[in-house]
C-alpha cells in the first residue's frame, strides 16, 4: 500500500514539473511563484519546492533579483540532443543553406505535431535576419503554406479531424476559414506540386511551400521559402521560385530514402 502511494505522489511531482516547464511560452518567457500557482491550480508552497529541485537540477533559473524564474540550460542541452537526432533535418539542412544563398529568402523545414506545424529547422535571409530563433515555434496548419502542403498530402481522415476540431481562425483579412475552400486549395496543391500563401498568417509576408517524400512513400515534412510579398512578387515570380523549390525538396526527398519513379 505504502508503495502504491510513493508512486502515485512521484507521478504527481513528475506531472507537476513537466506542468511548469509547459506554462513558460513565448509570450511569458519569465514567470513568478504565483503566476506557475495560478496556471497550475497549485499551491504557493507546493509550486516554490518544485522549482527549488528544478533549480538544483538546471531546468529552470531564477533570477535573485526579481524573483523570476526562467528556464535552464538542461532544457537547452535536451532541445539540442533532439533535433540533433531528427534524421529530415539532418538531411534538409544543407539545402536550405543553399537555397537561402540562391533565392535570398528565409527557408524552413517543418513536420506535422500535435495538429499545428512544428519548425525543426530556418534559415534568415541575409537581409533580413531575426532576433529569435524560429526552431520549436508552432504555427497554424489552415494558413500556412507547409501546413497546407501536410494538410493537402495528408491521411484524408485525419485531414478533416484537424480542420473538424475547432473553428478556424482568422489571422487576417485573407485568412481561408472556409473548409470547403480549403479542400479546393488541396486539390490544387496537388496538381502543382506546391502550395502559395500570401498574407494569410501575416500581413506583408509570403510563402511557397513543398512536400518532402519519404522512403515509403508518404509525406514526412514540408520545406517552405518566405519573405516579405513584396520582395517576393509572386505574380511574376512564382514559376521560378517554384522551380527552384520543388527541385530542393525533391533532392531531400532521395536523401531520405524516397526512389521517383517516372514513365
Amino acid at each position: 500500500m505504502k508503495s502504491e502511494q510513493s508512486t502515485a505522489m512521484l507521478t504527481q511531482s513528475v506531472t507537476r514539473a513537466l506542468g511548469i516547464l509547459s506554462c513558460f511560452t513565448n509570450e511569458y518567457p519569465e514567470l513568478r511563484v504565483i503566476d506557475f500557482a495560478k496556471m497550475l491550480n497549485l499551491t504557493q508552497s507546493n509550486v516554490s519546492r518544485l522549482l527549488t529541485t528544478m533549480v538544483s537540477l538546471g531546468y529552470v533559473i531564477k533570477d535573485e533579483s526579481t524573483g523570476y524564474y526562467r528556464l535552464g540550460n538542461e532544457i537547452i542541452t535536451l532541445g539540442g540532443i533532439a533535433l540533433n537526432h531528427y534524421e529530415i533535418r539532418k538531411q534538409a539542412l544543407p539545402e536550405l543553406y543553399e537555397t537561402e544563398k540562391k533565392t535570398g529568402f528565409d527557408a524552413n523545414l517543418a513536420i506535422l505535431d500535435r495538429g499545428t506545424l512544428f519548425y525543426l529547422a530556418h534559415v534568415d535571409s541575409y537581409t533580413s535576419p531575426r532576433m529569435y530563433t524560429f526552431i520549436g515555434r508552432r504555427n497554424p496548419l489552415h494558413c500556412t503554406a507547409i501546413g497546407k502542403v501536410l494538410l493537402a498530402y495528408g491521411n484524408a481522415e485525419e485531414t478533416e479531424e484537424l480542420l473538424s476540431n475547432e473553428p478556424l481562425k482568422a489571422y487576417t483579412d485573407r485568412t481561408v476559414t472556409d473548409k470547403a475552400k480549403l479542400y479546393e486549395q488541396f486539390d490544387q496543391i496537388r496538381k502543382k506540386g506546391y502550395a502559395v500563401e500570401e498574407e494569410e498568417l501575416a500581413l506583408g509576408r509570403a510563402c511557397l511551400a513543398a512536400p518532402v517524400v519519404g522512403r515509403t512513400g508518404k509525406v514526412v515534412a514540408g520545406i517552405s521559402i518566405s519573405g516579405a510579398l513584396s520582395k517576393m512578387n509572386l505574380a511574376e515570380r512564382e514559376r521560378e521560385l517554384a522551380s527552384i523549390l520543388v527541385e530542393m525538396v525533391d533532392r531531400v526527398s532521395m536523401k531520405m530514402g524516397h526512389i521517383s519513379v517516372t514513365y
